[in-house]
């Protein structure tokens, strides 16, 4: 059974149509266990001041975020040649960095030991890092 479901993902990747839903898929996927995550971060850590509002507001967020995700699928078809699937799929890969940076701080805030990702979020800080230098320089 295990094997089959590998089998049926490697099936979804062999177009550039199916890693783009694949990727989609996974960003969402990632966005709902960050949105539970940082509930029960917010929930249980003493620290973090629990408000609905903010969970309210952190979930509109995240819903546009999706939908702008959604949006670019058919704008990277006007965009010639094979340029308007590395735009989406380059987005995608920045989007599911950035998420999977949001799950390892919801892990830390939970009490757990990040110190195995650390390495993950240095490399993440200096991009954030450069990102803030080149917008002072503009």
């Amino acid at each position: 059974m295990p094997i089959e479901f590998f089998n049926f993902l490697r099936s979804v990747v062999q177009t550039e149509d199916g890693l783009v839903l694949y990727a989609l898929a996974l960003i969402v996927s990632m966005e709902i266990i960050d949105f539970v995550t940082g509930t029960i971060a917010a929930i249980i850590n003493p620290d973090i001041e629990y408000k609905s509002k903010i969970g309210i507001n952190g979930l509109f967020r995240k819903i546009s975020g999706l939908l702008l995700l959604m949006i670019l699928i058919p704008a990277s078809v006007l965009l010639p040649e094979k340029t308007g699937f590395a735009f989406l799929y380059s987005i995608y890969i920045g989007y599911i960095a950035f998420t999977f940076q949001s799950l390892i701080e919801n892990y830390r805030k939970l009490k757990g030991n990040v110190t195995l990702f650390q390495p993950i979020v240095k490399v993440f800080q200096r991009l954030l890092e450069k990102d803030d230098d080149t917008k002072k320089g503009e």
